[in-house]
């Protein structure tokens, strides 16, 4: 059953992507050079609200400038002297030839599972799946905040953009925090557990 849960978020992509660009009800594919939020459909969110995926998944655009050829997901998890560490991470390249298509485009989509676990799947030319291993903690979560990607952000080469933020923690109450705060990660400071999930833009071949 988690397997049809992970298919449901590359369906959606299948259609947006190949059956639904020329019905007026669906969005267009992004069109200038940066990341943002799908805008999904009332049909689609209500299937996502069905299977109860709609506050743990996202599904973000993104249309490179010409220049780039490789996108690098990065899943980072905060160490207690608040420094970023990589847990996961997965490059997909279009190559010097542009191999199977001329411009890096296409969505990235996310959904998060149980143990902390999270499960990823790029579409752009194909599609390539990965996830982030099981954490396990020392003390029960009591609350959390989960926060996304919201709005549209231009892409620069080389420079992270922040797309998912979780923060959990045992205590019983948590302050509000932005995906922007990956920047300034000395705010999280006494949180059982903050992970945060950037893309990356590069010229590099693999």
């Amino acid at each position: 059953m988690k397997k049809v849960y992970s298919l449901i978020l590359v369906f959606i992509t299948i259609m947006h992507l190949v059956a639904c660009w020329s019905q007026s009800d669906f969005p267009k594919p992004l069109i200038k050079e940066g990341v943002q939020p799908y805008n999904l459909t009332k049909s689609e969110k209500y299937l996502l609200q069905s299977f109860g995926m709609e506050g743990n998944s996202q599904i973000i655009s993104f249309n490179a400038p010409y220049e780039s050829i490789t996108l690098n997901v990065n899943v980072y998890r905060l160490e207690v002297d608040n420094t970023w560490h990589s847990i996961s991470g997965a490059s997909i390249s279009i190559g010097t030839e542009r191999e199977p298509i001329d411009v890096l485009t296409g969505t990235f989509t996310m959904q998060l599972k149980e143990n902390y676990v999270i499960d990823f799947n790029v579409n752009s030319g194909g599609i390539f799946s990965f996830n982030t291993d099981e954490i396990i903690l020392d003390a029960e979560t009591m609350v959390s905040t989960i926060g996304f990607l919201q709005e549209f952000q231009k892409i620069e080469m080389y420079k992270e953009i922040p797309v998912a933020l979780m923060v959990y923690d045992s205590g019983t109450s948590m302050r509000s925090y932005s995906i922007q705060d990956y920047f300034e990660p000395s705010k999280f400071e006494g949180m059982d557990l903050v992970q945060v999930v950037t893309l990356t833009f590069t010229d590099e071949e693999l």
